[in-house]
């Protein structure tokens, strides 16, 4: 999941566009800064909750209010005391509940509501296994944010916004860790599981969409309104419920007999076919991995405004629409974040940790499956990348502190979802699958699956089912890594002794083991390469078990190595300091390392030797330019060689205009705009600017580097692609941007445009900043610019004040007055007449 309390989903939107970003990761974490709380006095000792009663099954009677932004609803537990006697029976219900009334078996009975406590009192004690229907009548009252008056978590509702006055309304619930209980009271922790029915009544031009398998909807056409139905027949944790309701489109599809929903705000549902178009694949991906079929009667995909991030409500998964996009886009950008959230189907629906300091159980796992998708789908580079991503998320983490994967030492539960449970988890996932090998480990997770689904889980319950259905015991492995905090901090050097005719390597485990980091016993990579020998033979991987805290390998090798790797394939959590290679060292890493990050490195290093990109250098960039699979090291490679401005490089870099991978048109494009301008070039940057079809990155690329050579001559292109309507204005974004970098005053017309309501938030910020650096002689330019002042957004407003400021064009004084006496927001009171006193100083 991607919970918008505790994580920070990539922000998209600050570089605004997809575009030149790697897919969305789905393990954004939230980046905490200051104190640990995994540590006392802030940290405290949580045990899985105590249990009065099982829940069998859960029925929701929601009728909404958007008019008021309120609802009101009766909910009825079926439930069983575990225990005899029991006179007293506790839910969780938000403070900012009204409790109307409640009921036990239909007769009335006293409460309190105290806190997010709900208590009843049974006329006289309750038995054992007997079950009873305990209804709740509520009401959840008027709020703009969150789920009641005091703005609440859990209940979302989506309005129009200054900045997007054409959002469809609607609203969304989010229940993890513990905020379902603000809109329905229920027993609020994943430590029981029950059936659930949603019966829910909105304005008759809404949908909802809910948990299950989809009942009738029936119309009250009196009042105006629909009535959705949706029931799981499975038991789930009850923080699992969702429902996202509003005016949506819904794209219907199937995956087998499976219906699949592609939700989309109204309005946006073009986008739905392609930006969940993996789904099929990925729930057969899964499926077959874990020889355990998808379970769930329905799966809907429900991007909504405003949820930054992603849920993996049972069968309904919740997300960003942010996150929407198109062909142009290159790879499926979703797709890292929808198949973490349908890896959680498996993993946190199917079995769910039992309480949150087990949440590795659900987090790491999905993020461990995404990581198997990517390279399913899209190979092994994006792969590596994604492994790369969370080491260094977790590495990062790790400098403010450490702790065990499974623990019960935390403040809150919030704090947990952080780049331990995310990122190690995974990589922790990913470590065992290499030791245990992929049928062994896949075929104690399906035991795992079989054995507890539709249970609460813990570590232990992993360990044990994979234990048993291979026969090997992971207890040592789980020791260390899941019940220990920290990894491995290795050094290695190493030397060829010719004498003994054997590679010398010694390794160090310099991690502090005063705080319970173990020294790790594992089994270790050397990667030898041999740049002269066959491509089969050119790289000799040499495994050996590492479990001391120095350590000495002998290698038996007739000749020295060119480089050697410790860990060539990235398959430890490790941490190095960046090693210093030779230049000798680095060529053969650069030309045969298997994986793309340290092949990048290497170029680095060669880069930085004195003397810069040398000729001889020079000609290795180029050798390894047509061999290197991988566009991240592709794109540093043309970058470095375009910074050379060589003429006779250009057929190079238009060769690379030709490749399949977008990245890396984009930068041969960035490459040949350091040359100077020719007609054959400045032909194929244009038609790849003005495209309709070319992926974004690739047009962007072009855009900007027209923009260096030749701005004033093709404005007919930066017109037509700020014009075209792309998903968040993803190109009028960049050629906004590059018309700003050119600074061509010409572009003033076009930028007014991009200025203007019909456009993008970012797109018209950037616009405006862009306008206030054009001619200040330029009075149409102020003029427009005046006119924005009559926006409705006070960003916008801000925005143009500064621009008319940086403008000094004294002409727009009257106008910026007027503003300052009628604006009654002090901010931009105060950003006016500063603006007014230095026009009248004239800075």
């Amino acid at each position: 999941m991607l919970p918008h309390r505790t994580r920070s989903f990539i922000c998209l939107l600050s570089g605004l566009s997809l575009i030149g970003l790697s897919r969305i990761t789905a393990y954004a974490q939230f980046q905490r800064v200051g104190g640990n709380p995994f540590e006392p006095p802030a940290a405290t000792l949580h045990y899985a909750r105590n249990r009065d009663y099982h829940v069998e099954h859960l029925q929701l009677v929601f009728i909404v209010h958007p008019d008021t932004h309120s609802a009101e609803g009766t909910v009825t537990h079926t439930l069983a005391p575990l225990r005899d006697g029991l006179s007293t029976i506790v839910l969780d219900a938000g403070a900012n509940l009204q409790i109307k009334d409640c009921t036990l078996d239909g007769a009335p009975v006293t409460f309190e509501h105290n806190g997010d406590k709900l208590i009843l009192h049974a006329p006289s004690p309750l038995q054992r296994g007997k079950y009873v229907k305990v209804s709740v009548h509520y009401i959840m009252p008027s709020g703009t944010v969150g789920g009641g008056a005091n703005g609440v978590g859990g209940f979302k509702w989506i309005d129009p916004t200054p900045s997007d006055p054409h959002r469809a309304p609607g609203f969304w619930t989010q229940g993890e860790t513990d905020t379902n209980r603000n809109w329905v009271p229920c027993y609020d922790y994943p430590n029981d599981k029950c059936t659930s029915e949603t019966i829910v009544t909105v304005p008759d031009t809404w949908t909802v969409i809910g948990n299950g398998q989809e009942g009738p909807v029936t119309e009250d056409k009196a009042h105006h309104t629909k009535t959705f139905r949706w029931i799981m027949n499975q038991p789930h944790s009850t923080y699992l419920l969702s429902l996202v309701g509003g005016e949506l489109d819904v794209y219907r599809t199937h995956w087998g007999k499976t219906p699949l929903l592609y939700v989309t705000p109204k309005g946006q549902g073009a986008l739905a076919p392609y930006s969940f178009s993996d789904t099929p694949d990925m729930l057969s991906f899964y499926s077959q991995l874990l020889d355990f079929k998808y379970p769930w009667p329905k799966y809907a995909e429900d991007a909504v405004y405003d949820f930054p991030g992603g849920m993996e409500n049972v069968s309904a998964t919740t997300l960003g629409n942010i996150a929407l996009t198109d062909p142009r886009a290159g790879l499926v950008r979703t797709d890292s974040l929808t198949a973490h959230e349908l890896a959680h189907q498996w993993f946190g629906d199917t079995v769910t940790c039992k309480d949150w300091g087990n949440i590795w159980l659900n987090e790491g796992f999905a993020t461990f499956m995404q990581m198997l998708y990517t390279r399913h789908r899209f190979g092994e580079e994006e792969w590596q990348a994604d492994k790369e991503g969370a080491l260094q998320s977790y590495l990062r983490e790790a400098n403010r502190y450490l702790r065990p994967l499974s623990t019960k030492l935390y403040s809150n539960p919030d704090v947990l979802f952080d780049s331990t449970t995310y990122s190690k988890g995974a990589l922790v996932l990913e470590m065992l699958r290499d030791q245990l090998g992929q049928d062994n480990l896949f075929r104690g997770l399906h035991h795992y699956l079989e054995v507890y689904k539709f249970r609460p889980v813990d570590s232990h319950d992993l360990m044990e089912a994979i234990t048993d259905e291979t026969g090997i015991n992971v207890e040592p492995f789980f020791d260390q890594w899941v019940y220990k905090p920290g990894h491995p901090v290795l050094q290695m050097s190493w030397h060829y002794d010719p004498q003994s005719a054997t590679v010398q390597i010694t390794v160090k485990q310099l991690q502090d083991t005063s705080r319970g980091v173990p020294i790790f016993h594992m089994p270790i990579t050397f990667g030898l390469i041999y740049p002269d020998r066959s491509s089969s033979d050119r790289l000799q991987r040499v495994t050996e078990n590492c479990d001391q805290a120095e350590q000495e390998f002998s290698i038996p090798e007739t000749a020295a190595p060119a480089a050697v790797l410790l860990d060539p394939d990235h398959e430890l959590i490790k941490q190095m300091e960046t090693p210093k290679w030779s230049e000798a060292e680095a060529k053969a890493i650069l030309l045969y390392a298997p994986d793309y990050v340290d092949r990048l490195e290497a170029a680095r290093q060669i880069v930085a030797q004195p003397g810069g990109l040398t000729a001889e250098r020079e000609q290795l960039f180029i050798q390894a330019l047509k061999s290197e699979p991988a566009w991240r090291v592709a794109s540093f490679l043309l970058r470095q060689l375009g910074n050379l401005k060589d003429p006779a490089l250009r057929s190079l870099f238009l060769q690379q205009t030709e490749s399949k991978q977008p990245e890396r048109v984009a930068a041969a494009f960035e490459a040949l705009s350091q040359l100077p301008a020719d007609a054959a070039t400045l032909n194929l940057l244009h038609r790849e600017a003005i495209s309709d079809t070319a992926p974004y990155v690739a047009v962007g690329g072009a855009l900007n580097a027209l923009a260096k050579l030749a701005p004033a001559q093709n404005l007919d292109v930066f017109r037509h692609q700020i014009e075209a309507k792309t998903p968040r204005d993803q190109l009028a974004y960049i050629a906004v941007n590059a018309l700003a970098e050119a600074n061509v005053d010409a572009a003033g017309p076009l930028l007014l445009e991009a200025a203007g309501p019909s456009h993008f938030y970012f797109t018209r910020l950037a616009a405006i900043r862009a306008l206030g650096h054009l001619d200040r002689s330029d009075s149409s330019v102020s003029k427009g610019l005046a006119n924005l002042l009559s926006d409705s957004n006070p960003q916008i407003q801000q925005s143009v004040i500064e621009a008319l400021q940086e403008r000094g064009d004294k002409s727009v004084t009257p106008v910026l007055q007027a503003f300052e006496t009628q604006t009654s927001d002090p901010k931009l009171k105060q950003a006016a007449e500063d603006a007014i006193a230095n026009l009248k100083r004239g800075d």
